[in-house]
């Protein structure tokens, strides 16, 4: 993922700032969230939600990153559009949605966008998880003194950090909601990762891995699985020691797979590559929001599942992908990625049912078991043309807004 500087979408009203470094979209927040509020209610409409997404952005010859990032995004007005850590990135939040129709309208928009500026410069906008040729560093990186502190903090940790994810989030009442919310989608992560994983390349080679972009954000001390927290105050306790330590600058540098944000209503899903195509991009969204419902909704402890087992399962998805075998965080025994996706289904699918958002994520897993998941697909591209420069034309986000 890229680190970037900003809240996301999805509760509240539409976007606002946050801090450079964060790896989320804006906000633009109509009020705080009472964050210590122990209330508990049955969710009588679905959530609203929002997505932001990193891309890559590489020469149109080469092929490789190139740095155009802040000169792309300084020809647009929107406030949706975001620097990035790396000059070879550049990020698009979606305002506040309601329902999946506009969400994919909002990524379509921003996508299309996004492409159309990048093309002035002679670079394509790349929907991909890591850069398949060429690495997105060392830096240069955007010329703000937050990013060089990062540098100067953190030395070579920066070098690779041009990697692209897709980020969800899903308007909750509060802090606590939030981290209740966090502390059941904790074991359905693996499933959700093996639908993201869709960086394979980097560098010019194979990695072996089906989201090579997990492996390299796993390298920040304050990344990967959360932890389970007993309550909000926890929460906050933990990180407020963390940034005391000099361990993370400040409480935007929390780059769990799941975090509240820190000034919108919304809890934050981040474990997915940025999507290849929109549909799998609304995809991850339509299932978070049915997780973090479902979650809400149950009054049932969240599932005890290992740490340990719980990251080895995560890190298992993000070297096979959905077509490979996994572990399953539930049983700690091997099973197919296809299995915990469907077990996931299984558990949201009542909440799909009735927020009307059933058929669509059936016709996208439909669609992806006939086509494979985003790394599957990039390694068939490969095959079929024998040069990654053509899979990098692939990826590349047309006019319309997809690959």
């Amino acid at each position: 993922m890229g680190l970037s500087d900003h809240e996301q979408p999805g509760g509240g009203s539409p976007h606002g700032r946050e801090a450079e470094m964060t790896n989320s979209p804006d906000v633009r927040v109509a009020h705080q969230p009472h964050r210590h509020a122990h209330t508990s209610q049955r969710m009588t409409t679905a959530p609203t939600l929002g997505v932001e997404e990193e891309y890559l952005l590489v020469d149109e010859t080469t092929k490789l990153p190139v740095p155009v990032g802040s000169t792309t995004v300084a020809e647009l007005s929107d406030v949706d559009f975001h620097r990035e850590f790396s000059q070879a990135q550049t990020e698009f939040a979606t305002p506040v949605c309601t329902g999946l129709d506009d969400l994919r309208q909002q990524l379509l928009r921003g996508r299309r966008t996004l492409a159309k500026a990048a093309r002035h410069h002679g670079a394509m906008l790349v929907a991909t998880g890591a850069p398949p040729l060429g690495r997105p560093g060392p830096p240069p990186v955007t010329g703000k003194p937050r990013y060089q502190r990062m540098v100067e903090l953190y030395g070579a940790l920066t070098d690779d950090q041009g990697m692209c994810g897709c980020h969800v989030h899903i308007g909750v009442p509060d802090l606590e909601h939030a981290v209740r919310a966090s502390n059941h989608l904790r074991p359905w992560l693996p499933a959700l990762l093996v639908l993201g994983a869709n960086s394979p390349f980097f560098d010019g080679r194979d990695t072996g891995h089906a989201s090579w972009r997990t492996n390299v954000w796993a390298r920040w001390p304050v990344a990967a699985v959360p932890p389970h927290f007993r309550c909000a105050d926890e929460y906050d306790a933990l990180v407020s020691r963390l940034v005391a330590a000099e361990v993370i600058l400040d409480d935007s540098m929390v780059y769990w797979y799941i975090r509240p944000s820190r000034h919108a209503p919304t809890v934050e899903v981040r474990v997915a590559d940025v999507s290849a195509t929109v549909e799998e991009a609304v995809l991850q969204a339509a299932l978070t929001r049915a997780l973090v419902t479902t979650a809400l909704e149950e009054e049932r402890p969240s599932p005890g599942v290992p740490d340990v087992v719980l990251r080895a399962a995560c890190w298992r998805a993000a070297l096979v992908g959905l077509e490979g075998r996994c572990l399953d965080p539930f049983t700690a025994s091997a099973a197919p990625g296809w299995d915990l996706v469907d077990t996931l289904l299984a558990h949201v699918r009542p909440v799909l049912s009735a927020s009307g958002d059933l058929d669509m994520v059936m016709s996208c897993l439909s669609w992806l078991r006939a086509h494979g998941g985003g790394a599957t697909r990039q390694r068939a591209a490969l095959r079929t043309h024998g040069d990654l420069r053509a899979v990098v034309d692939i990826l590349a986000v047309a006019r319309d807004g997809r690959p």
